[in-house]
């Protein structure tokens, strides 16, 4: 633990899609400097963006840690709002949340959203951008374009007038757009939309907590869930068809990793 210093740190841990290797070659934005600029904003309606779609599913990774980053948020004073589309179909039970069609396209309809809801930051959290072809992929390069809602869109028009972080931990996410040159040096592939602070994560959920652990750290308020919280919640994801986007299953774990680790990464946060 003695080298684990900050949420950073923690949340940098087995890494195994090169996110290790993109904050060893360019500079990267800070968890906490990003919270101290949610911290600054009139407290408003926040935008939450997640859901991943992998083989017919939303993936597990991404919408659990906004549940928890959306009740974070609501308990200081914003009024969270998540943005998806259908494949996360119930999955926030008491948040408000969109469901964004997937065959539009025009910006007239995100425009008349940020007109109506007027949000003072947008968060997005693994999240699939498009990429310099106008496709959204997956990992392996595969375009999903049919299966994404354009939320990348709303996401930058939202960045025109508001505050925007995101998390990725691939590169093919909303935000990671910021690093597109380090990126594609790196040969991964990457997507094209950036945000003011794009953070990075060995595991997007992880990412979500570490925006909580810093918020707790700066308030002296207690935000993190119990693990037991979390391990209820994707349960809960999975019973409604969310499924690991590395094994394509339908279990309990994310990003093919060992659901344990959630645990010890909820633990080492909680002693920031």
């Amino acid at each position: 633990m003695s080298d684990l210093k900050t949420i950073d740190d923690i949340i940098l841990q087995y890494s195994t899609r090169g996110m290790t290797d993109l904050r060893k070659e360019t500079k990267v934005d800070k968890f906490d400097d990003a919270t101290t600029a949610v911290l600054s904003l009139k407290k408003g309606v926040i935008f939450l963006y997640t859901g991943f779609w992998v083989a017919g599913f939303a993936e597990t990774d991404g919408p659990v840690g906004t549940y928890f980053l959306a009740l974070a948020l609501e308990k200081i004073g914003f009024k969270p709002v998540i943005v998806t589309d259908i494949y996360c179909k119930d999955f926030f039970k008491e948040v408000k949340t969109l469901y964004v069609p997937i065959e539009i396209k025009k910006k007239d309809y995100f425009q008349d959203i940020l007109k109506e809801y007027s949000p003072v930051c947008h968060i997005s959290i693994e999240r699939c951008g498009r990429g310099e072809d106008g496709c959204f992929r997956n990992h392996r390069g595969d375009d999903i374009s049919s299966y994404t809602a354009k939320l990348d869109t709303l996401f930058e028009l939202g960045s025109k007038e508001a505050l925007s972080i995101s998390v990725g931990d691939g590169g093919n996410e909303i935000g990671m757009g910021k690093y597109k040159n380090t990126l594609g040096k790196m040969g991964i592939n990457y997507a094209v939309t950036p945000s003011m602070y794009s953070l990075i994560a060995s595991v997007s959920n992880w990412g979500a907590y570490g925006i909580i652990a810093s918020l707790q750290k700066i308030l002296h308020v207690k935000l993190l869930p119990a693990f037991e919280e979390v391990d209820d919640y994707l349960e809960y994801i999975v019973k409604l068809g969310s499924i690991d986007g590395i094994s394509k299953k339908n279990i309990k774990s994310v990003d093919g990793k060992e659901w344990s680790l959630d645990e010890k990464i909820l633990a080492q946060l909680q002693s920031i």
